[in-house]
């Protein structure tokens, strides 16, 4: 039985901070500890003592309540533990989330019970070089480096340090499978299986005929080095970390050794996911 239930929620919306609430009351009354950081716990009104900054370390697993983008960062708080996640979904696609709203109370009974299994996914780490410093991050979904509104960007692209391509255009998207159904879908890269492990490069409306998405092993290193760059070009992580890039910055990209561990209660397969998401016209379902 599970009885130390960590909480992650999207703040910025009224119904995620609602359920949160409920969900906090749901477990208190059977006697599960539900711990939050301090973003999240002052908003839902957690106890004191149950609020913590290594919110992984403390649980069993953790309940997220809000779309992917949740998850994304749930994903990166917990990576150092590796601690289960279990997704509600809140948001438009939830590709990641395992259950819907009207699901929750009994998919908590099951995650209590433990009568679930584990689905794991690839992460990549990142690293960030300049002049003045190193900066090292880690992403569940992708890095991508882009220029300012309607600015190019022009980037060398090394695997294993050997000399790949140069891209001239919006920017580069470097994804994991999980990743390959995001940012890295709408820019024209393929759907991996999140089985696969690999590392997809996929050009952003590149300023070419010949560039095209590339599928690398996952034990290879991509660097990419900035060329050409304008103020304001960035580096965002999962869409939710954004650093500033400059010309003659180098970043590196390989494939993590840690994972996201998906709590999955469900009997559901990708490819079920994926025509439940992206519908059977072939397009990705907003409502």
């Amino acid at each position: 039985m599970l009885t130390k239930i960590g909480l992650i929620v999207n703040t910025g919306k009224k119904q995620p901070i609602q359920l949160g609430k409920d969900l906090l009351h749901w477990c208190e009354s059977r006697g599960i500890s539900v711990y939050t950081t301090a973003e999240d716990g002052s908003i839902l009104g957690a106890d004191k003592n149950c609020i913590t900054e290594d919110i992984g370390k403390n649980v069993d697993c953790i309940v997220t309540l809000g779309g992917d983008g949740t998850i994304l960062r749930a994903a990166r708080i917990t990576a150092a533990s590796e601690v289960p996640i279990l997704g509600v979904n809140l948001g438009v696609l939830g590709f990641l989330t395992e259950i819907e709203v009207p699901e929750i109370y009994d998919a908590m009974d099951k995650l209590v019970r433990e009568e679930y299994y584990l689905e794991n996914r690839m992460m990549l780490d990142g690293c960030l070089k300049n002049k003045r410093n190193q900066t090292n991050f880690i992403g569940l979904n992708d890095f991508v480096v882009k220029g300012p509104l309607a600015r190019l960007i022009i980037v060398d692209v090394f695997v294993n340090e050997q000399y790949v391509t140069t891209y001239n255009g919006d920017g580069i998207i470097i994804s994991s499978p999980t990743g390959s159904t995001a940012y890295s879908l709408s820019a024209g890269g393929p759907i991996i299986h999140p089985e696969v492990e690999a590392i997809i490069i996929t050009p952003i409306c590149p300023h070419t005929l010949h560039a095209r998405p590339l599928v690398i092993p996952s034990e290879k290193v991509v660097r990419i080095r900035i060329k050409k760059a304008h103020a304001d070009s960035m580096m965002t992580i999962d869409g939710q970390q954004v650093y500033t890039v400059e010309k003659n910055d180098e970043i590196y990209i390989s494939a993590s050794q840690k994972q996201t561990r998906l709590v999955r209660i469900k009997n559901r397969n990708f490819f079920e996911i994926l025509q439940e998401k992206m519908k059977t016209e072939g397009r990705i379902s907003y409502e």
